[in-house]
């Protein structure tokens, strides 16, 4: 508004206008020009919803422990809520309120309400005053409403917004001052005499062109809550003399621009003395139009109560809890008050869940809760569970910390409610030396402040050597850097690891790419634009092997922290991501904890005579062990009102034996599948949660080339459907590969290798020496080594002359691509090398206890083990 505009105000020059004349008046300072074409009037509707979008209609609360009203002898009396999407009157033929507490509607509008108008250009930005108009009084004349002061649309330069109340002139509701920005709020203060409380209608326009020259449409809507009082279906004869309404706050402010209430406070009693004789018929009124309370919208303080005075012959005063019930804006709260629901017969029904097994595991149990009468109806009835470990004796609110997740609260209902409990894993004892090993002889690394690093050989800050997979053999605190596999070596960037000096080709992938299908250019996931966010578990395979996963933000990405307990530390594998802001998985690592020695490195010879350091076991192996569990037991007890029942929450004892183990691989992916447990099923594991499972590995089909390498880093828990794999790449695994050809070629290890640092993948003719020839051996070609019965798998020799060192390949089986499962566990064992066989196919070793075949070959997504060798 311009100081010209505002001197024109000031000086009333409007009310010198009269209606239908047009002039132009001219402001010397900024030469604005305004039009004056015609004077504001109004029409008015009233809007009986209320202002909260939801379900319109009427609802009805039956919550038992909120309705039950106590006496002080006779029957008891109950309370049904209901909640009438509207205020209105019961008649609403009347033309004016026949009483001030009336609930106010279009055709009994009162005679007059205030209005207060903006002016302004630009934006509305809750700066503006009402400078335009000022709580003028506005009174009806024909079918429209005229304001007491002659005031015009100011013209097109400007826009308007009008807010309008009623009942004008009651002191209950005290509007802002004239001088106060934004949007007008009013002040209430209900009073004390019901008969006094007024509906409290409140209307905004939208915004308005300064040049609208109509009559502006204002609806009102209801800004407090109408409470009444009724019949229910059992009501006794005889005489309500007074309700009351004990405990309930009495002031607010209400914000036309927000549509809310504030401030909301001073807690009062209100009372009416009614004297009112009922026959009991259901919905009978209790209260009358003019009786009906009108109140702030409120959630009603914890002390709420209403107290109603009854007599029957006898006089009898009855009190029953409504705190923390809600009176919304703009809705009728009707109390249905009965007297001879007291025949209620209660049901409490529990079926408990079945016993839990000492992996842990979530589990149904079922409640019905409910009351019914002599007619036929139906409650539900609230109720809680408290929990016992010394079977009875005491009993708490508290569930044992076994006992993960338990619902110990209900509201009740008429048919069986399904609701879950979970149990956590169960540490138990074992027989595995490996196991006392790592929890007794070990010292820890590491703290929680400053983790040891497994990228510094002495767990150092700085980055020394990077890998996909890192081993760990004692409980500490540690963490890694967000780097691409092997792309940091000796401290320096390795782009050999994602870069290929082969030969360009559609089969050769160069450079290596991210989980976006992007060319990698640096070693860290922040030099290719990714952004991480958080850290979390994929999978383990022993529970709560690692703990307290955490991505920490840092220079270059950062890194990830977890811990590993000396209490659950033992041998088993995990697979940690960490994720973008909108949970994409941008890479993953493998951890691998053992107390076996892996730089422990058996040479091998094969029958090219070429040398080979391998790993003295296959990469992730876990050794079989006997696990004793002890049972667990907790007796929950149900109560509802003075119904009780009990049941027992029980995770049986286990004697579990779970023979020698290894993570599956497909062929050229750097993540790890979930191991068997060493006897064609598979192992126990557990996901982010804690919840164990024993499924079946998902599988997923994914499209060819670049494509399915982008799923096979999005998605390191599922196997790849389609049996060719990625279908396209000699290099997944070598680096500089570009031949199908079985060979001793150096092997550059790249980003996608799963091995851990100082180790890779061999190269296809690493088993060659474990047959006399070469080949494929059976009877008439011997294998260079012996069959163990015992453990189930080859003791090949390392040298061809057969003598002196063996190294073991257990008969591990495979990981089906097809379906995820496990098979050929103890009979059958596969291992990869790095060497494609064709488009489709790799070069593995492969064997049973009548068959070696060190140059085997099948599709990429099988599922197999993997032998690495020292680089």
């Amino acid at each position: 508004m311009t100081d010209c505009m505002n001197n024109l105000i000031k000086h009333y020059f409007f009310s010198l206008v009269f209606l239908g004349l047009c002039f132009m008046i001219s402001c010397t300072d900024d030469d604005e020009m305004i039009r004056v074409s015609d004077s504001i009037r109004f029409i008015s509707d009233v809007q009986n919803t209320w202002f909260s979008v939801g379900t319109r209609g009427t609802t009805e609360d039956t919550h038992p422990s909120a309705s039950l009203l106590k006496t002080d002898g006779m029957n008891l009396l109950y309370l049904h809520t209901l909640y009438t999407d509207s205020i209105e009157p019961l008649s609403a033929n009347n033309t004016i309120p026949s009483t001030r507490a009336t609930p106010v509607n279009v055709g009994n509008m009162y005679e007059t309400f205030g209005v207060s108008a903006y002016s302004y250009t630009g934006e509305w930005n809750g700066t503006q005053t009402p400078n335009y108009m000022y709580d003028v009084l506005v009174s009806k004349t024909g079918d429209s409403w005229m304001p007491s002061s002659s005031n015009y649309w100011p013209g097109s330069a400007y826009k308007m917004k009008f807010f309008a109340y009623a009942p004008k002139g009651n002191e209950a509701y005290r509007l802002s001052g004239r001088e106060a920005s934004g949007a007008p709020t009013i002040t209430c203060t209900i009073s004390d005499d019901v008969t006094n409380q007024q509906d409290l209608l409140v209307a905004a326009s939208d915004e308005l062109p300064g040049n609208s020259n109509t009559s502006v449409a204002l609806t009102f809507r209801h800004a407090l809550t109408a409470v009444r009082f009724v019949c229910g279906s059992d009501m006794k004869a005889g005489t309500i003399k007074s309700v009351t309404l004990k405990g309930v706050n009495s002031t607010g402010t209400y914000n036309f621009g927000t549509h809310t209430w504030s401030g909301i406070g001073a807690v009062k009693d209100f009372s009416q003395t009614l004297g009112k004789a009922s026959s009991g018929t259901p919905d009978e009124a209790i209260t009358t139009e003019a009786q009906t309370f009108m109140m702030v919208p409120q959630t009603l303080p914890d002390g709420a109560v209403i107290e109603v005075v009854f007599n029957d012959g006898t006089e009898h005063i009855l009190t029953g809890n409504i705190g923390k019930q809600v009176w919304p804006m703009g809705k009728t709260v009707t109390y249905k008050i009965s007297t001879t629901s007291v025949n209620w017969d209660y049901v409490l029904t529990v079926n408990g869940p079945a016993d839990f097994t000492y992996a842990g595991e979530t589990k149904t149990y079922r409640v019905t809760s409910y009351r019914q009468n002599s007619q036929g109806k139906k409650e539900p009835v609230k109720w809680k569970a408290q929990f016992s470990t010394d079977d009875g004796k005491t009993w708490s609110d508290a569930r044992p910390d076994w006992l993960t997740a338990f619902t110990a609260s209900g509201v009740g209902s008429t048919t069986a409610a399904s609701l879950n409990a979970t149990v956590g894993a169960q540490t138990g004892t074992t027989d595995s030396p490996h196991t006392r090993i790592l929890r007794e002889q070990r010292v820890g690394q590491g703290t929680e402040k400053a983790p040891y690093n497994l990228a510094n050989g002495q767990g150092g800050p700085a980055i020394e050597n990077t890998a996909n997979c890192y081993v760990i053999d004692a409980p500490g605190y540690y963490s890694f850097p967000l780097v691409y596999g092997n792309a940091i070596k000796d401290g320096a960037t390795n782009s050999s690891a994602y870069s290929s000096a082969a030969p360009s080709s559609p089969n050769i992938l160069n450079p290596l790419i991210n989980h976006a299908g992007a060319g990698i250019t640096g070693p860290y996931l922040t030099d290719n634009g990714c952004v991480p966010a958080k850290a979390e578990l994929v999978w383990q395979d022993a529970p709560s092997l690692v703990s307290e996963i955490k991505y920490n933000a840092g220079s270059n990405g950062g890194n990830i922290s977890f811990k590993v307990d000396q209490n659950t530390i033992q041998q088993g594998n995990a697979v940690i991501a960490v994720k973008d802001a909108s949970g994409d998985v941008l890479w993953s690592w493998h951890i691998w904890v053992t107390d076996e020695d892996v730089d422990n490195v058996i040479e091998v010879t094969n029958y090219q005579n070429v040398e080979y350091s391998f790993m003295p076991i296959p990469l992730g192996w876990c050794d079989g062990e006997t696990v004793t569990y002890e049972a667990r037991n907790c007796k929950v007890r149900f109560t509802a009102g003075e119904q009780t029942s009990d049941i027992v929450v029980s995770q049986k004892s286990s004697i579990v034996t779970i023979g020698g183990n290894h993570p599956y691989y497909q062929w050229g992916r750097k993540d790890p599948f979930r191991p068997s447990n060493g006897v064609n099923g598979n192992k126990i594991w557990y996901d982010a949660n804690g919840t164990s499972s024993a499924n079946n590995v998902k599988v997923e089909s994914f499209s060819y080339g670049a494509e399915c390498i982008r799923n096979y880093i999005l998605k390191p828990d599922v196997m790849q459907k389609n049996k060719e794999g990625d279908n396209a790449y000699y290099n997944l695994w070598d680096a500089n590969n570009n031949t199908y050809s079985t060979n001793d070629n150096q092997v550059v290890k790249t980003i996608y290798d799963p091995c851990p640092v100082g180790f890779k993948l061999p190269a296809s003719n690493a088993f060659t020496g474990f047959t006399t020839t070469g080949s494929s051996s059976s009877t008439a070609y011997p294998a260079n080594g012996t069959w163990d019965s015992t453990h189930n798998g080859w003791n090949f020799y390392a040298q061809a002359n057969r003598t002196g060192q063996q190294i073991f390949f257990p008969a591990s089986g495979t990981r089906n691509y097809i379906d995820g499962k496990v098979s050929l566990i103890n009979s059958d064992g596969f291992y990869w090398s790095t060497g494609p066989h064709n488009q489709s196919s790799g070069w593995r070793l492969n064997f049973r206890s009548s068959y070696v075949n060190p140059l085997g070959n099948y599709y990429r997504s099988a599922g197999y083990g993997l032998r690495p060798v020292q680089e």
